[in-house]
């Protein structure tokens, strides 16, 4: 791998990067979510309303969930 041009180490790190960076931001979403809700992730799919104009809403807006970073560190440190 030493042997390689840094343009191409370059590239297989911003691959490596996001892939990992997909699968982390999963995880941390799930941490975010049980600090104020027993739910899965998966289970947020099926959770959701029809309003007046027939659009699905999602019961649960994981955007407007207000956790600090304390909580979602005390919660991965319980999980480990």
């Amino acid at each position: 791998m030493n042997k390689l041009n840094d343009n191409v180490l370059d590239i297989i790190y911003k691959y490596k990067h996001q892939l990992e960076f997909k699968d982390i931001m999963k995880e941390l979403i799930q941490y975010k979510i049980n600090c104020k809700y027993n739910v899965s992730m998966e289970d947020l799919k099926y959770m959701f309303y029809v309003n007046k104009d027939g659009v699905r809403v999602s019961c649960i807006d994981v955007s407007s969930i207000n956790v600090f970073a304390y909580e979602i560190l005390n919660a991965i440190k319980k999980q480990k």
